[in-house]
């Protein structure tokens, strides 16, 4: 059997990387297995302790001789691990085919290289099986060696090329595809909306995760996960050390699993697995430690930010445990009161004037809306023998149905772009799309999709010109400078108004 390679991704942690190293390197298949090791650059405003962590990284992976091979690249800028781990994963499986994956703060068995290799091996030629975990949840049932259960776990995992090839990092467009399939209920497998927060935290640029792109991508390709009885790794970084995690022992093991045969079953999630897997999300939740996973997720994962407009705040609690009414605001976000929110995802640094109706609507980063801003309203059938939502729709408008269920998909999504000023008094129609950059004029009625960086006026609505001419436009839809990290932010203002020469310091530094 070949045996397949190993990533792992460090950044900061010098002790954590240590003792994940000295636990791999005690795996019998260690010394046939080649490794690589990918660290992290220092961010841009780092300690000058957190600097030398940072060296002392590079140090420990430099002098790691205990495999095959070692391959250590070592990144001179910050990339962040979601970055990292996409572009890691993505050069060497290109090369292998098939990976295994670590961060440095994975403790594992010596079972863990045998059980990875084997589970690789017996399901190469299963295109089903997209993922394979090396953790599981702490319990005390007993399980065969192993079950699936398809939401992709990413302490000690292992994919393939064939599986790697569907990830997609695409936030909002993975976002559009699982709710036009209705798949936000399988998304939420954990209960809650713990996962589908990741995704829309994505969007509003709260959040830059990789796991919650590829569990959305897993799922759309109704991919298999595949789980250990019991555990074969440790998480470590459950110490207040990792950018994501507090402090908390409720994942730990206190032993680990030294070996997990690999037997055929069937494509079946586990109808026993689940239930381990969701009691013990239901434990943590109502089971208060200092600073509980429930507060984590609520921070990190659902990541509602507030900023100081108490209205909203309200409102937005009032949403939480909704099943059809939940919102999610970016980084200096602010909608200004009065106004009504449900469903909607709204970008970093974008601001909504009052009065704003705003429903079933993604909003990108850096928006200027003015005052009486409608979408998502809704849409009335008129081919029926009546246009009145009792006879077609379970929302219960005036108060009262007849339907059992929905006759037609009375709401279709709404995308705005990134760094789209709208005008006041402005509605835009279900399933509209308005592209980056573009400028709606105020009065509008948005009845159709505005192209990136197009002006538009009217009702019905027509586009005068455009901002920029093609050239200009394509480069800068490229570059999308509103995913810039706040530390480069300052060159949107240093060029302001010359775009030629801010286009070409940006194509220098790529």
């Amino acid at each position: 059997m070949t045996l397949s390679p190993v990533i792992l991704f460090a950044y900061n942690r010098p002790n954590h990387i240590k003792k994940t190293l000295d636990a791999l390197s005690l795996n019998p298949e260690a010394k046939e297995t080649e490794l690589f090791i990918f660290c992290d650059g220092p961010k841009l405003e780092i300690s000058p302790d957190d600097l030398k962590k940072n060296y002392q990284v590079a140090e420990v992976a430099k002098k790691e001789h205990r495999f095959k091979k070692v391959v250590v690249t070592i990144h001179k800028e910050n990339k962040g691990l979601a970055n990292s781990i996409i572009d890691g994963v993505t050069e060497i499986i290109k090369k292998y085919h098939k990976v295994i994956v670590l961060e440095d703060d994975i403790v594992t068995s010596i079972g863990f290289l045998s059980y990875m290799n084997d589970a690789l091996t017996f399901y190469e030629n299963e295109d089903k099986v997209m993922h394979i975990s090396g953790y599981m949840y702490p319990h005390k049932e007993q399980l065969k060696g192993t079950f699936f259960y398809n939401v992709p776990l990413c302490w000690g995992w292992a994919t393939w090329e064939r599986s790697w090839k569907h990830f997609n990092n695409d936030a909002l467009t993975l976002w559009k595809e699982i709710n036009n399939k209705n798949l936000l209920v399988n998304l939420d497998k954990f209960g809650e909306d713990y996962l589908s927060s990741q995704l829309a935290n994505n969007i509003s640029g709260s959040l830059n995760t990789w796991f919650i792109k590829w569990h959305a991508s897993v799922l759309l390709k109704n991919g298999f996960t595949l789980f250990p009885s019991k555990s074969l790794v440790n998480n470590i970084g459950f110490d207040n050390s990792g950018v994501h995690n507090g402090v908390n022992n409720e994942f730990n093991h206190n032993s680990l699993a030294s070996s997990i045969e690999i037997e055929k079953i069937d494509f079946v999630e586990s109808k026993k697995g689940e239930k381990i897997i969701k009691d013990f999300y239901k434990g943590i939740k109502q089971k208060p430690f200092k600073r509980s996973l429930k507060g984590n997720l609520k921070k990190l994962v659902r990541s509602i930010v507030f900023k100081g407009f108490p209205e909203l705040k309200i409102v937005l609690k009032k949403s939480i445990h909704s099943d059809k009414i939940k919102t999610y605001l970016g980084k200096n976000t602010k909608v200004y009161a009065p106004f009504r929110l449900s469903n909607s995802i709204i970008g970093n640094y974008t601001y909504i004037s009052d009065n704003s109706v705003i429903n079933n609507t993604v909003i990108g980063k850096f928006c200027s809306i003015g005052a009486n801003f409608m979408s998502g309203r809704g849409i009335h059938p008129t081919q029926g023998i009546s246009t009145h939502p009792m006879f077609y729709s379970t929302a219960k408008q005036n108060g009262q149905t007849l339907c059992l269920n929905n006759k037609i998909d009375e709401f279709k999504q709404i995308t705005i772009g990134n760094d789209v000023f709208i005008g006041m008094n402005v509605t835009v129609l279900d399933g509209v799309t308005i592209g980056d950059g573009a400028v709606i004029g105020a009065g509008a009625l948005v009845s159709k999709d505005i192209p990136p960086y197009a002006i538009a006026v009217g009702n019905p609505i027509k586009i005068i010109k455009y901002r920029f001419d093609e050239s200009t436009i394509t480069k800068l839809l490229k570059i999308k400078w509103w995913n810039f990290d706040s530390g480069n932010l300052y060159l949107i203002e240093k060029y302001f108004f010359s775009i030629d020469e801010f286009i070409k310091e940006v194509e220098k530094e790529n």
